[in-house]
């Protein structure tokens, strides 16, 4: 399947005028049910986040809803955007190191590039206060770091954005692969993220 026939779920922009700070919420790449009905988080995990916001006294609706890459990728496996400088090398691809690395030596492929540069334009326009990081992938792309793990639950700066407040916490994927153990911790990442919204 060449990229172009990728199925393609664009972003979710806010129903609700939201007057004073404003909150994005940015995912890895949508998942099957997402590109059916072309918009992010849908399904099991849109039914969670909907009910997680809720539970902290966010509407999605209004949010921005958005993902890194707005491609399905192959198996669901957000992989496939990067590559090693081996591997990128022995396929004839070309790496954007302007990004750093994804997890120890992944780069991103240069013909993903512009999904990053979307990415930021959008949210440049949008100009949130707070982004909620829903996973690494959106992470690594809106802060450069690596290790969600260890970042969840704090506050970083947004290397998109100038000003603007990254909150990384776990993607609702994964409390549904058998860690809804995890959702008092993911909940208390959305409430620090609407605590820093100064509202």
């Amino acid at each position: 399947m060449t990229d172009a026939a990728l199925p393609f779920a664009d972003y979710q922009f806010p129903t609700k005028t939201v007057s004073g700070p404003r909150l994005a919420i940015v995912g890895e790449a949508p998942g099957a049910e997402e590109a059916k009905q072309g918009k992010p988080f849908v399904g099991r995990s849109g039914k969670l986040l909907d009910d997680s916001l809720a539970a902290v006294g966010i509407e999605r609706a209004e949010c921005l809803v958005a993902n890194v890459f707005r491609y399905q990728p192959p198996g669901n496996k957000v992989g496939h955007f990067f590559a090693s400088r081996a591997r990128a090398k022995k396929e004839g691809r070309t790496i954007d190191e302007r990004w750093g690395a994804f997890g120890t030596s992944d780069r991103l492929l240069a013909e993903y590039t512009a999904e990053i540069e979307h990415l930021r334009a959008t949210l440049a326009a949008y100009a949130p206060t707070v982004i909620v990081a829903l996973g690494r992938t959106p992470t690594w792309a809106l802060t450069g770091e690596n290790g969600i793990l260890s970042l969840r639950g704090t506050v970083l700066p947004c290397r998109l954005v100038e000003g603007v407040e990254v909150v990384p916490t776990f993607h609702p994927s994964y409390l549904l692969r058998g860690q809804l153990v995890d959702l008092p911790v993911f909940q208390a990442d959305l409430r620090l993220a609407v605590s820093r919204l100064g509202g």
